[in-house]
């Protein structure tokens, strides 16, 4: 049932800035990008028995206080060929990260991962500005708890602010060195401009939602099911934990609006779903959700549909984070927050769609 009293609203976000800051850099693409890439992940063993394979940072991005990861995409519904927003046939796995300390000073990051090296580079998020002498790139303060890339976008979820909307061939290189220039006090040489604002938009006081995580729910396409964006919200006891959908146009990849009001509205919305919810994603019908249970204790996985979940009880690692469905590999990603127990992992969906298993402290329980 379509829910028409909540939904997003689009605009672009100040384009002429948008357009200045192209021009004061040099576009770069995501294989060039990697290609060039001085970081290095490395396989490990993922505490979590869901984990069917695994990596971790450097040991300064594992232990680092300041930047915490959040969402998880991946190019399986990228453009994939040799255009600059595109990946060159590459596999690629996309983290993102916010400032623990100072978020306005320092923004959030995305940081690009080649799965067939495992070499990885960090890219800030800023939002153009005009000043007096030109434009300057700002960090963008916002939470990014989940991102989804479809097509040649990358949606990242503000929370109360709704999403916004990042151009893959938009990655521009920036002169980290240029005493007056828009790159001045970021710290990065590559930044994702912002290119336009999905705002949260409510009709009744109290129902706004809050965009905690989002991702890309692969329809099945022997039934001719198009995609849509998966969105929630991270909520405690007593606090509002709801899933929705958008509906993707497959031809523009963004959200289906009416087409007499301009809103998105959501095709389903769910309430009352799980406590400390932290990513949800669905794949050929069967949705998959991660919750955390604190810091030391593994998290718990999700299975079936809104209304009828089993719940896998601490088959996650400690940390579990946003998740999403990569439907030619049949796995699930999924990454870790806390310091000094930072993986990116992926779980084999298809182990995880029968009945739940005892897990430790008794049997797992379906969600009424």
């Amino acid at each position: 049932m379509a829910v028409r009293h909540v939904g997003l609203v689009g605009a672009l976000t100040s384009p002429g800035a948008h357009r200045a800051l192209l021009r004061h850099g040099t576009r770069t693409s995501v294989p060039a990008m990697l290609d060039a890439a001085d970081q290095q992940a490395r396989e490990v063993d993922v505490p979590g028995r869901a984990a069917a394979y695994g990596f971790a940072w450097e040991p300064d991005d594992v232990d680092t206080e300041l930047w915490y990861p959040q969402g998880i995409t991946t190019s399986a519904d990228a453009d994939a060929g040799t255009t600059p927003g595109g990946t060159g046939g590459r596999d690629v796995v996309v983290v993102s990260w916010y400032a623990h300390h100072d978020a306005r000073r320092n923004g959030s990051r995305l940081t690009f991962v080649d799965l067939a090296t495992l070499r990885y580079r960090h890219v800030l998020l800023v939002r153009p500005r005009r000043m007096p002498w030109g434009v300057r790139a700002h960090p963008l303060p916002i939470h990014a708890g989940g991102i989804a890339w479809y097509g040649p976008y990358l949606y990242v979820a503000a929370t109360r602010a709704g999403i916004y909307l990042v151009r893959i061939d938009d990655l521009l290189r920036l002169d980290p060195d240029a005493r007056r220039g828009p790159s001045e006090r970021l710290g990065y040489d590559l930044v994702l401009p912002v290119f336009a604002r999905l705002r949260a938009w409510s009709r009744d006081d109290g129902s706004r939602l809050r965009y905690s995580f989002l991702s890309v729910e692969h329809g099945s396409p022997a039934d001719g099911d198009p995609a849509s964006l998966v969105v929630g919200e991270y909520g405690g006891v007593g606090k509002t934990q709801r899933l929705w959908r958008f509906p993707l146009d497959p031809r523009t990849h963004l959200p289906v609006r009416d087409e007499h009001t301009g809103r998105v509205t959501p095709a389903e919305l769910h309430a009352d779903v799980s406590p400390r919810m932290q990513g949800a994603t669905a794949l050929d019908g069967t949705w998959y959700l991660t919750t955390s249970q604190g810091r030391g204790n593994n998290g718990d996985l999700l299975v079936g549909r809104p209304g009828a979940f089993r719940r896998h009880k601490k088959v996650l690692p400690t940390g579990c984070e946003d998740i999403a469905a990569w439907p030619q590999q049949r796995r699930l990603w999924s990454v870790t927050e806390w310091p000094g127990m930072r993986w990116v992992y992926a779980v084999d969906a298809d182990a995880w769609e029968g009945p739940a298993e005892v897990a430790g402290d008794g049997l797992d329980t379906p969600l009424a």
